[in-house]
């Protein structure tokens, strides 16, 4: 009998922060929707920033230069999306199992193995996919180091020249 079944909270858009994120800031767009300003270097000097929007698709981690966005620049098209959106709130995005997420990285890394020289990966690069992928940076590096392990035509990982860590390449496609 369902009478006396009490079901889990939900997370509320408005203070959701998704795992592995810090949230800065939150703006309101016209239908209800929330658009997050959102890291995941909170570690380092510089943090880069995305803008992801909770009612549509709108997901920004480069300004029109294609350079990561410090929290201003963020912050800035985080606004300007708000004062243009019409999504209604959907609500907090179901986290995906870890075969989806995975597949998600997988699809964000193959778009950069159309150049001729491998492509350096750096956790920055997921930070508009953070939003989705719902993990920690933790799980994001695990990831990486598996791909490169069973996959080193399509990953690479060397260790970097103080030893405290591991870089990760896209391998390009072979050319003829």
């Amino acid at each position: 009998m369902a009478l006396f079944t009490r079901t889990a909270p939900t997370p509320a858009p408005e203070t959701w922060t998704p795992e592995g994120t810090l949230v800065s800031q939150r703006y309101r767009a016209l239908e209800g929707a929330t658009v997050l300003v959102c890291t995941a270097d909170a570690g380092r000097g510089t943090a880069n920033y995305a803008a992801a929007c909770l009612g549509c698709t709108y997901r920004a981690d480069q300004n029109a230069s294609y350079n990561p966005m410090p929290e201003a620049e963020a912050a800035k098209a985080a606004n300007t999306h708000a004062a243009a959106c019409r999504a209604m709130p959907r609500g907090v995005p179901a986290r995906p199992d870890d075969t989806e997420a995975a597949e998600l990285i997988r699809t964000r890394l193959w778009r950069h193995r159309y150049g001729t020289i491998p492509r350096p990966v750096h956790l920055a690069d997921f930070n508009a996919l953070r939003v989705d992928l719902q993990r920690s940076t933790d799980w994001i590096k695990a990831l990486l180091a598996s791909l490169a392990q069973t996959e080193p035509s399509f990953l690479t990982a060397t260790p970097t020249s103080s030893g405290q860590g591991t870089r990760f390449a896209v391998q390009p496609f072979d050319r003829p």
